[in-house]
């Protein structure tokens, strides 16, 4: 089990890296590993997988998500 991995440097900042995460999921998918992606905050940081303003407590929109909420969201889905 992967307890945590983050999509940008470990600051929270600089850009989401969709081509290494999607890599890195792969891989965890493939090997059968479980994961989950940090940081589940509104901070406006690039690893923030809610926008700026959204709630933090749940009942989240497509729209609350941030970039990387949005691309974690589709794979997540695509999983199903």
């Amino acid at each position: 089990m992967v307890t945590e991995f983050g999509m940008s440097d470990a600051s929270g900042n600089g850009q989401i890296s969709t081509i290494n995460t999607g890599k890195w999921l792969k891989r965890l998918d493939q090997t059968n590993v479980s994961y989950f992606c940090w940081s589940l905050t509104n901070k406006n940081e690039f690893s923030a997988l809610l926008a700026p303003g959204s709630s933090k407590t749940g009942n989240w929109k497509k729209k609350d998500l941030s970039e990387a909420g949005r691309y974690l969201r589709k794979k997540y889905r695509a999983k199903r």
